[in-house]
């Protein structure tokens, strides 16, 4: 059965994450497997599991550092799983896992749908920030989620209530799970409107740095900006290779080069300064894929 689902489910050898993140770094993958429906996607996951088979699942790649070197395992990439459907009775979209924040969003404003353009600009996937209740200008993916449909060898539709939503945070990262899809509560507006929402929000964002990264590496501190906290401690400018902390937000480590190592030991050496300043751990939003050599990997 199971060789049976690994042949058949779309695959590549040699998977690079340096191609498939927004960092553009990171080493290559044993395997890396594209279903294309839901129901393919749980009988991989459940094979993979059977045949304790290591795997990580990677969507948009804009919230990960991957390491350097061979990832001994198989990725389980969403990037087919992009059906969309709008309910107009009940106002509510159901998306799958693998649908970008881009595609999102042009749906929405061809039909007219409101509620989600605080999310313009993020290079994510709706799985993606769902598990991680990501958002921007304020708001989260906790204000708009019905709910969210993930298999862990059965099926399940956790409430919003369920997802136990927190900063930057969810049950999803707590379970050993995929998730397929995420249902939407939306709003009737006109077109325009919801375009005109998304360039206002497109326009906030077009300070942010320029170059590879991860967008934010830490989370905020008691409501204070992890950004100028890491400023206070005189790191913009930090540099360890080709990686560096942004001059212009310090939240956001610049990969200049090919080097994941290079991007972690900033992020690590970040955190031990701000400590020594200020008594204060700083917690990665980034999550890591392979080993990075203590505790982290």
């Amino acid at each position: 059965m199971s060789a049976d689902i690994f042949d058949a489910v779309p695959h590549r050898r040699d998977f690079s994450f340096a191609e498939h993140t927004t960092y553009g770094c990171g080493g290559c993958a044993d395997i890396a497997y594209f279903p294309r429906s839901a129901d393919e996607a749980c009988k991989l996951f459940s094979a993979l599991k059977a045949e304790g088979i290591k795997f990580c699942i990677l969507g948009a790649g804009s919230d990960v550092l991957a390491a350097d070197g061979l990832y001994r395992g198989a990725v389980v990439c969403t990037y087919n799983l992009r059906a969309m459907e709008y309910d107009p009775i009940g106002l509510t979209l159901r998306t799958e896992c693998g649908v970008t924040v881009a595609e999102l969003l042009a749906y929405c404003r061809a039909r007219g749908l409101s509620g989600t353009e605080f999310l313009a600009g993020i290079p994510a996937t709706v799985g993606g920030l769902a598990c991680m209740n990501g958002g921007a200008g304020g708001k989260f993916m906790s204000d708009c989620i019905k709910s969210v449909r993930v298999f862990d060898g059965e099926l399940h539709d956790l409430t919003n209530e369920e997802c136990e939503f927190a900063y930057k945070h969810s049950t999803m990262r707590d379970i050993d799970c995929i998730i397929l899809s995420v249902l939407f509560a939306v709003e009737r507006q006109t077109p325009a409107a919801v375009a005109a929402n998304i360039a206002a929000r497109l326009k906030g964002r077009a300070a942010l740095p320029a170059g590879r990264s991860c967008g934010c590496v830490f989370e905020n501190y008691c409501g204070v900006s992890a950004g100028k906290i890491i400023e206070g401690a005189g790191l913009k400018g930090a540099r360890v290779g080709k990686a560096y902390v942004s001059a212009e937000h310090a939240d956001f480590i610049i990969n200049g080069g090919d080097s994941s190592a290079d991007v972690y030991a900033l992020i690590r050496f970040v955190k031990d300064e701000v400590y020594k300043k200020f008594g204060i751990t700083l917690k990665e939003e980034v999550c890591y894929i392979g080993d990075f050599n203590d505790s982290n990997g």
